[in-house]
């Protein structure tokens, strides 16, 4: 019976030891495709350029506002002051309304009794 544990224990301490042997291997493949996959950053050049460009930048941005607050008055025009009415079925199915008041008069709601 001794050896019957003794085999047991070992047969349980080799299948733990397979399992976190592995969880170290995926962790180790991991970190060595972070680290293959990343690319460091750049000094960045482009202060110096963006000196030479801000100008016409600034006035690419004014245009752009001041077509974004055109469009948004002219939409703002365009909209009609009531809302338009909702259609109604006048006649809707009466298998789906039988089957909606069926569903609502079983069917408790939440924390309700049947």
């Amino acid at each position: 019976m001794a050896e019957a544990l003794l085999q047991g224990l070992s047969i349980t301490a080799f299948g733990m030891g397979l399992v976190f042997l592995m969880i170290i291997a995926l962790w180790g493949v991991m970190a060595l495709l972070v680290r293959l996959t990343t690319r460091p950053a750049k000094e960045a050049e482009t202060p110096q350029a963006e000196d030479q460009d801000s100008p016409q930048q600034a006035e690419r941005a004014a245009q752009a506002a001041a077509a974004a607050v055109a469009f948004a008055l002219a939409a703002e025009k365009a909209r009609p002051t009531q809302a338009a009415p909702v259609k109604t079925a006048k006649m809707e199915n009466q298998w789906l309304l039988s089957g909606r008041v069926r569903q609502t008069i079983h069917t408790p709601g939440r924390g309700q009794k049947k």
